[in-house]
């Protein structure tokens, strides 16, 4: 097949990539370094539960665009995401509002009270420290007493018994899977796709193919020139899953475990992504999945950008390193123009919505 594209990376800002080029008649070449496409969205099959394999995906978003772009794809099933946290024993609803508030503190505020209720220091703080200090601390490597209760402050704060963790106004699960999702995302004759293969900046030469005219690339920037000018910073995850014979471990999909004693951050009980699925449901079996975060190391998994002074310096040197291939490209008249996107090509975390919606707005 004659190549006008390579789109590295078959994560969700990959493919749509990938798909916009393809509608619009250019032939796009696919590469994608792990064995099957999805990204960190992949799912396995136990039988009838998907399991997320690198943590929880729920899409959700309140734009309308992406929202349309999406269901040509899938059909969601409504699921409505709700997140506990288990704190000495007893498990409280997050985000904060009257469900967390009042049982909490033991009081029994009205809708009105709860601004003013947490404005109090004293206040403020305990739910700070139960819910979100050792959480924060475990999640970022650092040390409990280093977790500014400032954090707080960007907490949104409800004035009700709502206790959806999203506002959006579209969020669920595809119904028949995310692997479905991708798979069709890429179902199209302009498109190939190879796994397995690793992009690099001498990708074209090795594979024999001919230059295109643009390579979309999703993949850490700072990989893709061989970390010439060091490492980003991550935070990493390390996942242990587990197959029970009982037909409910906890009750819901995601239990927060924010006391720094406790050295996961969250445990997934993935059957409750689909209601729907009575036969799942009621089945005598459940796979739960804990999750630790760990610091990155070259080989991991990147999940979570650091976000500093330092780091952003860093991305901006591999941004220039783009732009100077660009340029050449533009004054020579011939050779690759590099489009860098996604969570690892920005650094930035990006939910699925996002990475999306940046794809749609991408040039091509």
């Amino acid at each position: 097949m004659e190549i006008n594209a390579i789109v590295a990376g078959a994560g969700i800002w990959g493919c749509t990539i990938a798909r916009r080029l393809a509608e619009s008649g250019k032939k796009v070449l696919v590469l994608e370094r792990r064995a099957a496409i999805g990204g960190n969205v992949r799912c396995e099959d136990r039988d009838g539960i998907e399991v997320h394999s690198y943590g929880s995906h729920i899409f959700h978003t309140h734009i309308p665009e992406v929202w349309n772009f999406i269901q040509r794809f899938t059909d969601f099933n409504g699921y409505q995401h709700k997140v506990l946290a288990s704190y000495k024993g007893k498990a409280y609803f997050l985000p904060i509002g009257l469900t967390l508030i009042n049982k909490f503190f033991g009081v029994e505020l009205k809708p009105g009270e709860v601004s003013n209720f947490m404005k109090d220091e004293a206040h403020s703080r305990a739910v700070f420290n139960a819910f979100f200090r050792g959480y924060t601390s475990k999640q970022w490597g650092r040390s409990p007493e280093d977790i500014s209760p400032s954090i707080i402050k960007r907490v949104p704060v409800r004035n009700n018994y709502d206790v959806n963790y999203f506002n959006d106004y579209w969020q669920g699960i595809p119904s028949d899977g995310y692997n479905k999702l991708f798979e069709r995302m890429l179902e199209h004759p302009n498109i190939e796709v190879r796994c397995n293969t690793v992009f690099s900046l001498n990708t074209l030469n090795e594979i024999g193919l001919p230059l295109p005219h643009v390579v979309y690339y999703s993949g850490p920037i700072d990989a893709l020139f061989n970390y010439k000018f060091g490492e980003l910073p991550w935070r990493s995850l390390r996942f242990e899953v587990e197959e029970l014979n009982v037909i409910d471990y906890q009750g819901t999909s995601v239990m927060n475990y924010p006391e720094v004693e406790v050295p996961y951050t969250r445990i997934h009980e993935f059957k409750h992504y689909h209601p729907e699925r009575s036969e799942v449901m009621s089945a005598p079996k459940t796979v739960i999945m804990y999750e630790y975060p760990k610091q990155w190391e070259k080989g991991d998994e990147p999940y979570y950008p650091i976000d500093n002074v330092d780091s952003q310096a860093l991305v901006a040197r591999y941004m220039e390193e783009v732009e100077r291939i660009n340029h050449a490209s533009i004054t020579s008249g011939s050779g690759m123009r590099l489009i860098v996107g996604g969570r690892l090509g920005q650094y930035k975390y990006y939910d699925m919505d996002r990475s999306i919606e940046a794809a749609l707005n991408v040039e091509i």
